[in-house]
């Protein structure tokens, strides 16, 4: 049976790709509006700026595996790291959809208030750090740049990258709340 459906996907790769990345922008825009609503606790200051409307645009990407030579191995990095923030963004959905976003965010403000900022930071480019090497690895396995696991692993190390970006920009935003209450 895997045989079959590898056999299909293989035969019919840009359809699959963009099916798959279709999948991949919509569980993370839905993850994002399950957990942030109204963006105030969205780390991309992109999306959190320019709101929905910049969100549900990012869904026209699906073409990219239609894009002749390269969008398909543009397609799935992006495929990967939006799987990932997804998943990201629910396994903390529950506290956020519990508590509201201005209750969250207030609770998080707190814990940054007590937070010591090489604590914060360090565990941000520790864990990133973390993420990235499991995709550097992978690629050190599949160094052609043609082969689908380099493709993959490449979208390990984007997510990784953008969990340290992010989530700096975040703690940088909180910590200067400490100053500033307006956010």
């Amino acid at each position: 049976m895997l045989a079959a459906a590898s056999a299909f996907f293989a035969s019919h790769i840009e359809a699959c790709l963009a099916a798959a990345l279709l999948v991949a922008r919509l569980a993370d825009i839905g993850s994002t509006r399950f957990a942030t609503p109204n963006l105030r606790l969205e780390m991309n200051p992109v999306a959190r700026k320019l709101g929905w409307p910049y969100a549900w645009a990012t869904v026209g990407l699906c073409v990219l595996p239609y894009v002749a030579d390269w969008g398909s191995f543009v397609a799935v990095p992006i495929i990967v790291a939006s799987l990932f923030v997804a998943a990201s963004n629910l396994s903390r959905a529950w506290m956020m959809r519990t508590l509201g976003e201005d209750e969250y965010l207030v609770f998080s403000r707190a814990a940054f208030a007590r937070a010591r900022p090489a604590l914060v930071y360090g565990s941000i480019v520790v864990s990133s750090s973390l993420i990235a090497a499991a995709g550097g690895l992978l690629m050190l396995f599949y160094p052609k740049p043609d082969e689908w696991a380099n493709s993959f692993a490449l979208g390990i190390v984007v997510y990784g990258l953008a969990i340290a970006v992010h989530a700096s920009l975040h703690a940088r935003r909180m910590f200067s709340a400490r100053r500033s209450p307006a956010i």
